[in-house]
């Protein structure tokens, strides 16, 4: 079995949807067919990004104790949350619509927006950072590289030797 094969069993199959079930993008995979191709582009890179994560971290303890695979986010916090708020910000992203150089230090509203404005906490909300931040570097590497350098090293860390993604996947 395929990498993206395993990725349709792990998303796509009724009884796996508990699997990042509190994602916004995991809600929006049955209705995928219905998004326009950005939409779609962004649900999939971002369902990607979870899956990698899933496949690639190595075994840790989410909040209900239960072990399960991720990339180690330690050290990371400051730089996560930086790629999420800049990619998910509604109305950071609103503002850059009308003047694509807004700088998110101008208002309060364009700052600290996290997984948790969207009902994702604890390990869910980690989910959603390192996926994220994974979708970030498919779409543009060098953005990810020059925001949040450590975050691309890690992601590099531990994808790029896994012969499971490397077949199909590098970052550089």
């Amino acid at each position: 079995m395929s990498i993206f094969e395993d990725f349709e069993i792990q998303f796509f199959f009724a009884a796996n949807k508990k699997l990042f079930a509190r994602c916004p993008c995991r809600r929006a995979l049955p209705h995928l067919h219905e998004l326009d191709e950005v939409s779609a582009h962004h649900t999939l890179c971002h369902m990607l990004g979870h899956f990698l994560d899933l496949k690639t971290g190595q075994p840790a303890l989410d909040g209900s104790k239960e072990t399960i695979p991720a990339i180690n986010q330690d050290g990371l916090d400051d730089e996560l949350r930086y790629v999420y708020n800049d990619l998910q910000n509604p109305e950071l992203n609103a503002a850059r619509r009308v003047d694509r150089n807004v700088d998110p230090n101008d208002r309060t509203e364009f700052q600290n927006f996290g997984p948790e404005q969207q009902d994702c906490y604890g390990t869910d909300a980690r989910a959603e950072l390192m996926a994220e931040s994974i979708r970030a570097y498919l779409v543009n590497p060098n953005y990810l590289k020059t925001v949040a350098p450590n975050v691309a090293a890690r992601i590099r860390a531990a994808v790029n030797p896994n012969p499971e993604a490397n077949r199909i996947l590098q970052f550089n």
